[in-house]
């Protein structure tokens, strides 16, 4: 089962919260913005595959690998 689910908040703030598992249902990350909100109900796991890849991401912003002398030879 397949589905998308599109969320753009036009700039405005975004509230993110996680609702810890339960008996009853894994922990849900909540978006919100402005009327808006998304669910995603996972397990720990996955909420940490989460997690690994927007700190990568975050990463590669703050601190981009330098392209090395050898690689830019490559290139060109």
């Amino acid at each position: 089962m397949g589905m998308a689910i599109s969320f753009d908040p036009k700039g405005k703030p975004v509230e993110v919260e996680i609702t810890p598992k339960n008996h009853y249902s894994p922990a849900v990350l909540t978006l919100r913005s402005e009327g808006q909100s998304v669910q995603l109900h996972l397990s720990d796991d996955v909420i940490a595959d989460v997690a690994y890849a927007v700190n990568s991401h975050l990463d590669n912003i703050k601190y981009p690998q330098p392209v090395t002398p050898a690689a830019k030879e490559e290139i060109a």
